[in-house]
């Protein structure tokens, strides 16, 4: 077991060739979870569960751990963005092409009939500034909808909504 003691507010240990990010907490039981997408392990402890009695418990799953791991390892992943024309992307579930468009003038985003997805950028705008603007569009209609579904919801649920926000 090899534990990494410069790791805050956990800690890490490797069990099985597997890092384990241990987190203490003021819980009665312990907890194991393995995390997509890459399979990360991590275990929340009660404070007074002793380092070895964890390293035991992740040994005793290591065989459950390894399975997650490995269907982790098989789901199809979405490739990298490169935010080029005819490029994949969703928006409200719905697969649309992207276009990128070189104009000067601010940046924007447009839906263009039922399946294209139009990015107005600066002419020699990289990838990264390209998905900062689609991010961007993303959020605004985020926060467009939010009070459309709270002025439905709210009434249904018997609750007010003091305050809300986009992470």
């Amino acid at each position: 077991m090899t534990i990494d003691s410069q790791a805050t507010p956990g800690r890490r240990i490797t069990v099985g060739g597997i890092a384990v990010e241990v987190i203490r907490k003021d819980i009665k039981n312990l907890h194991l979870g393995v995390y997509p997408p890459a399979g990360r392990v991590r275990v929340a402890a009660p404070m007074v569960v002793s380092d070895e009695a964890v390293r035991l418990a992740v040994i005793d799953k290591l065989g459950w751990i390894k399975r997650q791991r490995a269907q982790f390892a098989r789901q199809p992943r979405q490739s990298e963005r490169e935010m080029v024309n005819g490029e994949s992307h969703y928006f409200l579930g719905q697969r649309f092409r992207l276009r990128v468009h070189a104009q000067d003038g601010p940046p924007r985003v447009a839906l263009r009939g039922l399946a294209t997805l139009d990015l107005f950028v600066r002419p020699g705008a990289s990838a990264d500034q390209r998905e900062a603007v689609l991010l961007r569009w993303h959020r605004d209609q985020l926060k467009a909808l939010v009070a459309t579904l709270l002025d439905r919801w709210q009434p249904l649920l018997g609750v007010k909504v003091a305050a809300w926000g986009v992470k």
